[in-house]
């Protein structure tokens, strides 16, 4: 018994000693030092630690090294969190002494050598379990092939190379952490296969499972991770909805500013947004450089929670959410105080192939293209604002015909509308929807006078009104406000080519400290020509104390623009006087005054007036300078202004400053369908809703419509439902948009006109995403020249009347007019039967025994109506011609052509001219044998039908089918024909 009682305690005393072996925590330290290494950086590799001044690694095997071991080893290293805890030699296999094998690390240990483990030097493992960690600053991630920071095939980069993220169901949530990592808030489309293109590189991250919660992709479930070698089949991209986006606008680079908070958009303060900030937006939004920061007046106030607080931008981020946040300070804001940010649409402007670097063809830069100009709008206006901007002073000629060359890059065809004091040609309204294309080799081109002008004004709303500065050693100074008058603003006025001075002031610094250099004492006698000939005092350093600077206001500045309308030609109307932005009296508006608002700003003809109700009065002073236009004048300013109301206790404007136009070039953008992102592409022009043929659309345009009304990033084409033909015109074909378009109006395609479409159809898109609110889409209207469906009418006014009176002149005119048709309508009734009678009365019984007239209430669409000419005979041009495409530039104006009139076009595009087919007399193509008794067809478009052509089929020739079935167009068949004759 005692010897078993002594054996059984020497096995107890033998196994407490070697269990003390394998589970003892050393308390023994080694130097403490530890690197990773073979893994591209110094925040990535396999696990090395130095002992007794020798290098060794770390082995572990599977299940003791997970990610509490891991993050110690990032967080003793300064790393950030743990990305990846890699066992089996992930990073190659080591050589040498193996250190340590740790255990059950709790994962809150400040080195790895406190971990639990065997002793240093003591394992049970050998260099095939050496172990590696990736730590999240090894780790990047991007975006790439997206046109933009936020968009684009997902990239990640491990040991110093960028590889791609393969993926068979990649899916919203994986889309979310990736967004939200990259700071471009929630996702907006996932897209599994190759959206964006395949990668070209490895393949670093596969089978990637995300709640969609996490902070970084790598904290989500992955099954593979790289550096792979394969196909790219399966490389994931997404679309981000962004941190930050501009709304309210028609397009995607101007609007009122909002940024993702949680699920919501909230909108910033217009008192927290600087040009810096701006700027960033601008960038990150993929356009070109800030040009304006706006209050909600312009693009209206939001609706939703408001961003607490501000940022603070250096200006050369790529994203807004990688600024500084700015605690709020001061009181609150409102909606009424919503920031709005103006960018161009363009990112360069430059001049090339001239002898100096102020002349030559002038080329832009959209979407990271240069290309050049085509001259089709190019004026001396538009010339104006581009030399100034590039700082070669003034323009002096503009040549026509491709003067400097055609250029190797794509041919641009927008359209500026300067007035020729914008500081920047992204301030100029830019369209090229529906302009004619480019005659080969007509390119915009300008000969600038050469060299900036010596001052300049800034903080203004153009180049011709703000604060003054002068250069002075290189550096541009301020000119403090003693003695500065109208006299020395004239000078400044004149040289600039601003017009004359309307007012001259002093205002408060706005940023103190910013120039060192500045003038004082500046005087002038108004009568030099330049500023330089004037006295003043240069001070090398600003005197202490200044707080105002010398401000100038020129006749150049005044500007017109029509506001919170559903685009820049309509709405209502406010002009920029004295340095102010001014709402205009309407208590003697009316479509004269609204028909120069619209020429001046380039938008066409006015159509309506609208009431001061329908878009809203303004904040600003009533300006009363206008309200009694001819409607011949060149801008409003050269109206004559009307007598003021003077009488005791009468306001100078009784009805209230809402004066409003709407102007035949508005256009507005729908989704003729159930839910406003799916169905009939529709665009609002010339008073009329119209349809968009689907020949020629580019499968791109698809998505930019979705984007411009808020329906998601993606979209596509989809066939035209046999029931959903539209009633309206056709607008326009071979819309042209590329991706990466901000906007539907920038897109090439045929002009403007009314046109049939060929057998598809009209364009039917549907988009990805619901409707967002962030654009405006109008209901449809009839008849009224406005987009909303609501009252918008407005009488002519004559010159020399009152509003609503018509001069007794023009009485006369239209009661003469009138007499004279009936009287030609009663010769021509009178030579028919003549004619009749003549063929005696075996043929006079075929003749057209009743005239039928059918009277159209077609106000804003064209009318067309075959018109018989004055002999009775229709001879060639006796019908208004139907505009329509043809591919080889037939015209069919008499029988003789009509046998080879083609088909309308399916695979080329529309030439741009009209055509119209020529109608016979009943009994002029007879031919023998024939029956009697059939009618011959004559087509009649009805008011609101979309124009569309039948040739005349005549005796022994073939004509092609028309291309679509009269039926289909909406217009009815009335059939007369004499004997033989089948039209």
């Amino acid at each position: 018994m005692g010897q078993e009682m002594f054996g059984m305690a020497t096995t107890s005393q033998l196994l407490a000693s070697a269990l003390g072996l394998l589970l003892c925590v050393q308390l023994c330290r080694g130097t403490g030092e530890l690197r990773l290494v073979n893994g591209g950086s110094r925040c990535a590799g396999r696990v090395e630690v130095k002992h007794e001044g020798q290098w060794g690694t770390v082995c572990s095997y599977d299940f003791d090294w997970d990610v509490r071991g891991a993050s110690v080893v990032c967080r003793q290293l300064g790393c950030g969190t743990m990305a990846r805890a890699s066992p089996y030699m992930p990073f190659g296999a080591g050589a040498g002494r193996i250190w340590l094998q740790p255990f059950f690390c709790r994962g809150t240990e400040t080195a790895l050598h406190n971990c639990p483990h065997f002793g240093w030097g003591q394992h049970y493992c050998d260099h095939n379990w050496d172990v590696g960690v990736t730590c999240s600053d090894a780790v990047e991630l991007r975006l790439v092939n997206g046109g933009g920071p936020c968009a684009g095939r997902v990239e990640v980069k491990l040991r110093g190379q960028w590889g791609t993220v393969s993926d068979d169901r990649w899916e919203m949530e994986d889309a979310e952490v990736v967004c939200q990592q990259l700071g471009c808030g929630s996702a907006k489309s996932a897209h599994g296969s190759t959206r964006f293109g395949k990668g070209s590189g490895p393949i670093h991250l596969a089978l990637v499972d995300c709640r969609g919660d996490e902070s970084a992709v790598w904290e989500c479930t992955v099954q593979g991770w790289g550096p792979y070698t394969g196909r790219h089949d399966w490389d994931v991209g997404v679309v981000c909805q962004g941190f930050v986006r501009l709304v309210g606008g028609d397009s995607a680079c101007l609007g009122r500013v909002e940024v993702r908070q949680g699920r919501a958009w909230a909108t910033l303060c217009e008192a927290h947004v600087d040009l810096n900030t701006a700027h960033v937006i601008c960038k990150e939004l993929g356009c070109g450089a800030a040009l304006a920061i706006t209050g909600a007046a312009r693009f209206g106030a939001g609706a939703g929670p408001i961003w607490d607080g501000g940022f603070e931008c250096a200006g050369n981020e790529s994203l807004l959410s990688a600024c500084a946040r700015r605690l709020p300070h001061g009181q609150g804001c409102t909606h009424a105080s919503d920031a709005g940010v103006i960018c161009s649409p363009y990112t360069g402007f430059r001049l090339v192939n001239g002898s100096t670097e102020c002349t030559g063809r002038v080329e832009l830069e959209a979407r990271g293209t240069w290309g050049s100009l085509c001259d089709a709008g190019w004026d001396m206006p538009d010339a104006q604002v581009l030399c100034h901007h590039l700082g070669c002073g003034f323009a002096a000629s503009v040549p026509r015909g491709g003067y400097f060359g055609t250029g190797s890059g794509p041919l641009w065809r927008d359209t500026f509308h300067c007035s020729g004091t914008e500081s920047h040609l992204g301030e100029c309204p830019a369209t090229a929807l529906g302009t004619p294309a480019c005659s080969l080799g007509h390119t915009a081109a300008v000969n600038c006078s050469g060299g900036a002008e010596p001052l300049r004004l800034v903080d203004g709303e153009s180049r011709c009104d703000g604060r003054l500065e002068v250069a002075l050693g290189g550096a541009w100074g301020r000119v403090l406000p003693q003695q500065w008058d109208v006299s020395s603003a004239s000078v400044v006025c004149r040289q600039l080519r601003c017009g004359t001075v309307q007012k001259a002031y002093a205002a408060p610094v706005l940023q103190p400290g910013s120039s060192p250099l500045g003038l004082s004492g500046l005087r002038c006698t108004g009568t030099e020509a330049c500023l330089a000939q004037c006295n003043a005092t240069l001070h090398s350093t600003m005197p202490p104390g200044h707080t105002e600077e010398a401000v100038v206001v020129c006749s150049g500045s005044r500007r017109v623009r029509l506001a919170s309308g559903p685009g820049r030609c309509a709405g209502r109307v406010e002009v920029y006087v004295q340095g102010t932005w001014s709402q205009v009296c309407e208590d003697a508006w009316d479509l004269w005054d609204a028909t120069v608002v619209c020429r001046q700003l380039g938008c066409g003809e006015a159509l309506a007036v609208p009431g001061s109700a329908h878009y809203g009065r303004g904040s600003g002073p009533v300006w009363l300078g206008t309200g009694r236009c001819s409607g011949a004048e060149a801008t409003l300013w050269d109206c004559p202004a009307p007598a003021p109301v003077l009488a005791l206790g009468q306001r100078g404007c009784k009805q209230g400053a809402g004066a409003a136009a709407v102007c035949s070039e508005l256009t507005v953008l729908r989704l003729a369908g159930s839910s406003g992102c799916t169905g009939r592409l529709e665009v609002f022009y010339n008073g009329t809703w119209g349809s968009v043929c689907a020949n020629g659309t580019s499968p791109a345009t698809a998505a930019v419509v979705c984007q411009q009304l808020g329906c998601g990033a993606t979209g596509r084409l989809a066939s035209a439902p046999a029931t959903t033909q539209g009633s309206g015109p056709a607008w326009l074909a071979w819309v042209q948009c590329e991706l990466g378009t901000d906007s539907l109006w920038h897109c090439p395609s045929a002009p403007w006109h009314l046109q049939p479409c060929d057998s598809p159809g009209d364009t039917h898109i549907t988009c990805d995403g619901d409707p967002g609110g962030t654009r405006v889409t109008p209901t449809p209207a009839r008849a009224t020249g406005c987009p909303d469906g609501t009252a918008c009418t407005g009488a002519h006014r004559s010159p020399a009347g009152g509003a609503g009176a018509m001069p007794v002149p023009t009485i006369l005119c239209i009661v003469l007019g009138t007499l004279l048709c009936l009287a030609l309508g009663a010769l021509a009734m009178q030579a028919w039967r003549a004619m009749a009678r003549h063929r005696g009365p075996g043929r006079a019984g075929d003749t057209i025994s009743e005239a039928v007239y059918e009277e159209l209430d077609y106000t804003l669409t064209p009318e067309y109506q075959e018109v018989p000419s004055g002999s009775g005979s229709p001879s060639e041009g006796s019908a208004t011609k139907l505009p329509y495409y043809t591919s080889d530039s037939v015209e069919v104006s008499s029988p003789a052509t009509a046998a080879d009139t083609p088909a309308l076009p399916r695979h080329g595009p529309p030439d741009g001219y009209d055509d119209a087919a020529a109608v016979l007399h009943p009994g002029e193509a007879a031919s023998p044998g024939s029956s009697n008794g059939d009618v011959s067809e004559v087509a009649v478009l009805e008011a609101g039908s979309r124009p569309s052509l039948s040739h005349p089929e005549l005796p022994g020739a073939t004509t092609d089918a028309p291309a679509s079935a009269p039926q289909d167009m909406g217009y009815d068949d009335v059939g007369v024909s004499g004997p033989g004759t089948s039209l």
